[in-house]
């Protein structure tokens, strides 16, 4: 005796990202890889709390790579204006300010 095979069908529907842009310069942050497409941004994200002046407030802003690093040199600056007096040096940005890891 030989076994029944059944197979269903069902049409499903899928979203797909097919773009997505900088909040800033509105440009792709879209890169063709291969025969695909991936997202390289960089984010910036903050959630206030009780007893904050933006309390309950959230913000999340996607940024490409060249706004991400003008945000960045933005907030070097920032730092440095803040210690630029102190005798400390270490308080002092350099070029690895915010870096997690090194490239390999």
């Amino acid at each position: 005796m030989h076994g029944v095979q059944m197979i269903i069908f069902e049409e499903r529907l899928a979203e797909t990202v097919v773009d997505r842009v900088c909040d800033v310069c509105k440009e792709s942050v879209m890169t063709d890889v291969g025969e695909g497409r991936v997202a390289e941004f960089g984010e910036l994200k903050a959630k206030w709390g009780y007893d904050s002046k933006e309390d309950g407030n959230t913000y999340h802003l996607d940024l490409c790579e060249s706004c991400f690093k003008v945000a960045l040199f933005a907030l070097k600056d920032h730092k440095r204006s803040l210690f630029m007096f102190d005798d400390d040096e270490n308080n002092l940005p350099d070029e690895t300010f915010g870096l997690n890891s090194a490239r390999c």
